[in-house]
């Protein structure tokens, strides 16, 4: 694999930032694309006189395209099982840098977790160079091993190794093996990941008093929402934190975009960088790879991380946005990421050529629908009412394409499986009340979004949706504390409509706290004086 002069050129700039020595060394044994392996290695370090490539002495036997990148002669146990390119290009070139010294992206305090970890933990990340929300599991994996000396991981190119995914029985991207063991299977985020880690180390986070000041507005939530109400805040001259599992949130796994009034088509990604971009136009605090984990209400509130840091805020905003709704049906849960898929962009290169479902008549499932037509047999889609709920235009287009049939008015009761993957669903017609069972190799479930609001449930209003509940202000039924997003009542979930609902968060949030400023500076004094008396 030749890389272009206008990629190496690219990456001249960045290396050139690199402070220590990095090794690239590669194991020896044959394989087609062994060639095209040292390649690629080789070009990458011709762009920088602190990155050189080497065979690693008795490894005679090993993996053929198995490399590993070090500092030095330094081991920091990250490595690669194939050729790094598609969408793990960036996290090949991310860990050089990270390894040569640039700064790790994760918060310090989630680091200082990270590097109190006392397990052996021996991971292997396996993706698809295809696959949009494999690089940032891989990233935060790297960045683990680079952390502490007991945690390595390696990223395997599951279309490299098919006698592997077989072995494995994986059928969804990103899949992450810990010791040997199935650890997680699909997206996941940091804090996702540390939260399972701490369990199994048994590692005890304490609390401690944040060294920020008092906070006029914190936002809970990095995604189109919440960065809108960051943005919008910041620009009235408020203190503003961000506190967010991830920058992005649900966004970062959408894939085109095209109702975004001014922008005829976009990419999560796309979008997500434009918001970070603009963001950082103001003095905005960001606290990444966190979650909250309590909420003390009154005049003024306290926040308490996943981290253990507590700091104090006069207003919230949680704009936490919402996840994928499950079928909650038998079969569901054990064969995720053995058939049963969320992310048809990523897990449908599993199924080239073969049969399968999609759950759901809206955008979500029309759009999955259409995009697995390119890659599979035959799409059957399966919807819960008797017509479709997507727009028009992608009725029309799902219509026009011969390998997509629709099961309408019609309700999925099992996925069945056999040899430990999804072999077939039952499914009932409502009208007729007859159970039917329907073989296929693949049930991608789109049936639309359940709010991110467990955390909440005993501080706020919430529906019978488990929406919080907000008024045309995005007030909650606490004094102080606003919603917005996919995770309010808002009739209507789309991003263009969580932005400018976030926008209007933020300004009532500024308008209570003008409103209020007596009585919260009055607080803040007694707060301040009692603490005074205590030392």
């Amino acid at each position: 694999m030749k890389l272009s002069d206008q990629i190496l050129n690219t990456l001249k700039g960045y290396t050139s930032k690199i402070v220590d020595n990095v090794l690239i060394e590669y194991q020896d044994g044959a394989h087609d694309k062994k060639n095209e392996l040292i390649q690629f290695l080789n070009d990458v370090a011709s762009v920088s006189d602190k990155i050189s490539v080497v065979l690693k002495s008795g490894s005679k036997g090993s993996d053929p395209l198995k490399f590993e990148i070090k500092k030095n002669d330094l081991s920091h146990g990250i490595y690669f099982d194939g050729i790094p390119s598609g969408h793990e290009f960036n996290s090949f070139i991310l860990a050089i840098l990270q390894v040569g010294g640039a700064p790790l992206t994760i918060d310090n305090d989630v680091q200082k977790i990270i590097a109190e970890l006392n397990e052996d933990l021996n991971f292997e990340t396996i993706v698809s160079l295809s696959c949009e929300n494999c690089p940032d599991v891989v990233q935060a994996l790297n960045q683990f091993a680079i952390l502490n000396p007991k945690i390595t991981n390696t990223t395997i190119d599951g279309g490299l190794h098919p006698d592997m995914i077989n072995a494995r029985k994986v059928q969804s991207v990103p899949t992450i093996f810990l010791n040997g063991e199935e650890f997680a299977s699909g997206r996941v985020s940091i804090a996702k990941i540390l939260d399972k880690l701490m369990k199994v180390d048994k590692v005890k986070v304490s609390t401690k008093s944040s060294n920020m000041q008092l906070q006029d507005v914190t936002i809970i939530g990095g995604g189109p929402a919440g960065i809108s109400s960051a943005i919008y805040a910041a620009r009235k001259g408020l203190d503003v934190t961000i506190i967010a599992e991830k920058f992005g949130g649900q966004l970062t796994e959408t894939i085109g975009i095209e109702n975004f009034i001014s922008t005829p088509y976009t990419t999560g990604k796309e979008l997500t960088d434009d918001l970070k971009k603009h963001s950082r136009q103001y003095n905005i605090k960001t606290k990444e790879h966190v979650s909250v984990t309590n909420i003390n209400s009154g005049e003024i509130k306290t926040v308490t991380l996943s981290t253990g840091e507590i700091f104090q805020t006069k207003t919230i905003i949680i704009a936490t946005g919402a996840k994928w709704r499950t079928l909650n049906v038998p079969g569901e849960k054990e064969l995720i990421g053995k058939g049963v898929a969320y992310c048809p962009h990523c897990d449908g290169p599993f199924y080239q050529g073969k049969d399968v479902v999609v759950v759901g008549g809206g955008n979500s499932g029309i759009e999955a629908a259409i995009d697995l037509s390119n890659i599979a047999k035959n799409v059957k889609v399966i919807e819960f009412l008797p017509f479709l709920k997507a727009d028009k235009i992608l009725r029309d287009k799902a219509r026009s394409l011969e390998n997509i049939s629709f099961i309408l008015n019609s309700e999925v009761q099992t996925i069945n499986d056999e040899n430990g993957k999804v072999a077939g669903i039952t499914y009932i017609d409502k009208s007729s009340n007859e159970v039917y069972y329907l073989k296929t190799s693949a049930v991608f479930v789109q049936i639309g979004l359940i709010p991110n609001s467990s955390f909440v449930k005993n501080v706020v209003e919430l529906n019978n949706y488990n929406e919080i509940i907000i008024n045309d202000k995005c007030e909650t039924s606490q004094s102080g504390i606003f919603a917005c997003g996919d995770v309010s009542s808002i009739p209507h979930k789309q991003i263009i409509v969580s932005m400018g609902n976030g926008a209007s968060a933020a300004l009532s949030a500024s308008d209570y706290l003008i409103k209020n400023e007596n009585s919260v500076a009055s607080v803040k004094e007694r707060t301040t004086a009692k603490k005074s008396r205590k030392r």
